[in-house]
């Protein structure tokens, strides 16, 4: 049995949602939820939020 994260990938996967590409890496669906559901209960600052972090994010992993 996997992680909660990776059994509901598996079932978002299986629903007919896709990866996608973001640069060298993979976005697997269930994050791709996640951000929407950010989106949706905190408005277009999350948008704004969650940019910020991916692009420190990306610049610290270098």
């Amino acid at each position: 049995m996997g992680t909660l994260f990776g059994m509901l990938n598996k079932c978002l996967l299986g629903l007919g949602f896709f990866q996608m590409n973001f640069g060298d890496k993979m976005v697997e669906p269930v994050v791709i939820m996640l951000f929407w559901l950010l989106i949706w209960f905190l408005g277009i600052q999350a948008l704004g939020l969650v940019g910020t972090l991916c692009i420190v994010i990306i610049y610290i992993q270098k």
